[in-house]
C-alpha cells in the first residue's frame, strides 16, 4: 500500500513530513535520558524513596506517581503537537486526567474479567485481551488530547484512529509492547540481583524509562498521522500549511449556502462524534445548532466546546460562550467542574462579576454534593454581598454551605462571612 503520507509539503519553503516512528526507536528510547525528562526522572525517582516513610509513605507513593502520570501525559501532548524536545514545564496536567486514567484502565480490565466470568471459555478470554490491548493505545491517546473518558471508552474512537493511521498503527503497538516488556524483564532482574533499597531505586528508574518512551511513541505517532487524525500541531502553525478541516468547513458551509442547514449539521456531527476536530467545527457546528433551536444537543455540544477552549486555553472565548449558553439555560456548566470553577475565576478577575456568580449558581445546582460545594457557596456569597448588595441571597448561600460542609477550616470561613454580613465590611471575611 503506498503511503502518500510522507510526501514532503508545499509550504513557504520546503519543510519534510514527520520522518515514520520506526527509523527513529533509538532516540524513542533514549528520549527519557535527555533534557528536562532525564532531570525529571531523576526528581521523581529520589521523591519516591521517600515512600519508605511510616506512616505518610503511602501517601507520599501515591503523589509521586500522580506526577509520574501527569508528566507522562505532558510529553504526549508535547510530542503530539510537533515538539521532539522534552517539555520543561510538564505538570500543567490535571489530576483529573490521571484518575480518568486510572479508571479507563479498572474498566478495561473489569471488562475482559466479565468475559471470563461470563464465557468461561479461553479462547474469548484471550480475544477480549488482544482487543482490550489493541483498543488502549488509541484509548490514551485519545484521552489524552481531549480529556473525555466517555470518547476515550468508545471502541468506534480507538478503532477509527487504527483504521486512519492503517498498518503502522499495528507496528507502533508491536513497539510499544517491546518497550514495556524490557521495561518488565529488567524489572525482575533487577529485583533478583540487586539488594533491597537499590532494587526499589532501580526498578522505579526503569518503570519510569518505559512510561515516558511508551507515552512519547504514543504522541509521536499523533504528530506523524496528524493529517488523517485531523489534529493541528503547534509546531507546524504556519499561515499557509494544510488546514485537516478545511475539506469539512468548505463541505458544510457550501451546504449551508445552497440552503441545506440539516445536511451540514449531519456532516459536521458525524465528524465532531468520530474524529479530533479543530476549534472553527467546533465553532460552526455550534452556530448551526444554536440556529437550529436543538437545545439538548446544543447543551451536550457546548460543554464539551468549552472544555475545548479552556484545553487551548481560549479562556476568553470559552467565557463568551458560557454567558451565552447561561443565558439560555441557567445551569450550563462545561464537562468537568475544575474547569468550570477556573472559569468562574477567570470572569471574576477580569470584573465579569455577573458571570461569575451565575457559573458558581449552576456549579451549586450541578454538583450539590461536591466536596468544593462549600468553598463554592462561599465565593458566590462574597460576590452577591460585595458586588450586588444581596445580603438575604448571600446568607442562604453561606447556610447552604454549611450544611454541607465537615471540614472544620471550611466551616469556620463560612461562619466568619456569615458574621460580616452583620458588619459593613464583607470583604473582611475573605479568606
Amino acid at each position: 500500500m503506498e503511503d502518500r503520507r510522507y510526501r514532503t509539503r508545499a509550504r513557504s519553503g520546503h519543510s519534510a513530513a514527520p520522518a515514520p516512528f520506526w527509523t527513529r526507536t533509538r532516540a524513542i528510547a533514549l528520549y527519557p535520558l535527555q533534557g528536562s525528562a532525564l532531570w525529571t526522572l531523576v526528581a521523581l525517582t529520589l521523591c519516591s524513596l521517600l515512600g519508605i516513610l511510616p506512616g505518610v509513605g503511602w501517601i507520599i507513593a501515591i503523589v509521586t506517581w500522580l506526577a509520574i502520570y501527569k508528566y507522562a501525559f505532558e510529553i504526549l501532548r508535547h510530542t503530539a503537537n510537533g515538539h521532539l524536545e522534552s517539555p520543561q514545564h510538564g505538570f500543567d496536567v490535571g489530576d483529573g486526567t490521571v484518575l480518568r486514567l486510572i479508571l479507563l484502565m479498572i474498566l478495561m480490565v473489569a471488562a475482559v474479567a466479565a468475559v471470563a466470568l461470563l464465557t468461561r471459555s479461553p479462547a474469548l478470554t484471550g480475544v477480549a485481551l488482544l482487543l482490550a490491548a489493541l483498543l488502549q493505545p488509541g484509548c490514551v491517546i485519545s484521552l489524552a488530547l481531549d480529556g473525555s473518558l466517555r470518547r476515550a471508552l468508545n471502541p468506534a474512537v480507538s478503532l477509527g484512529l487504527a483504521t486512519r493511521i492503517g498498518w503502522p498503527y499495528l507496528a507502533a503497538f508491536g513497539l510499544l509492547f517491546v518497550i514495556q516488556g524490557s521495561a518488565f524483564t529488567a524489572n525482575r532482574w533487577l529485583h533478583r540481583y540487586l539488594p533491597p533499597v537499590l532494587d526499589d531505586l532501580a526498578i522505579t528508574v526503569v518503570s519510569i524509562w518505559g512510561l515516558f518512551a511508551t507515552f512519547h511513541l504514543m504522541g509521536y505517532l499523533v504528530y506523524q498521522y496528524h493529517e488523517v487524525l485531523g489534529f493541528e500541531p503547534d509546531a507546524l502553525d504556519a499561515p499557509d500549511r494544510h488546514d485537516p478541516d478545511r475539506p469539512l468547513l468548505d463541505e458544510a458551509e457550501g451546504q449551508v449556502r445552497d440552503g441545506h442547514p440539516e445536511a451540514a449539521l449531519e456532516t459536521l456531527r458525524a465528524a465532531v462524534r468520530s474524529r479530533a476536530v479543530g476549534l472553527p467545527v467546533h465553532e460552526l457546528y455550534h452556530r448551526l445548532l444554536r440556529q437550529g433551536a436543538r437545545r439538548d444537543e446544543l447543551r451536550e455540544h457546548a460543554r464539551h466546546y468549552v472544555s475545548r477552549l479552556v484545553d487551548e486555553r481560549q479562556e476568553r472565548r470559552a467565557l463568551a460562550l458560557m454567558r451565552e449558553m447561561l443565558d439560555q439555560q441557567p445551569d450550563f456548566v462545561p464537562a468537568q467542574d475544575a474547569q468550570a470553577a477556573l472559569l468562574a475565576e477567570r470572569a471574576r478577575l477580569a470584573g465579569q462579576y455577573q458571570l461569575a456568580g451565575d457559573i458558581l449558581s449552576a456549579m451549586l445546582k450541578t454538583w450539590p454534593r461536591s466536596p468544593q460545594a462549600p468553598q463554592w457557596s462561599l465565593d458566590a456569597a462574597m460576590l452577591l454581598a460585595e458586588r450586588f448588595g444581596r445580603d438575604d441571597d448571600a446568607r442562604a448561600l453561606l447556610q447552604q454551605g454549611l450544611a454541607a460542609s465537615e471540614d472544620e477550616e471550611q466551616r469556620r470561613k463560612l461562619q466568619a462571612a456569615l458574621k460580616a454580613l452583620s458588619g459593613t465590611d464583607i470583604a473582611a471575611a475573605r479568606p
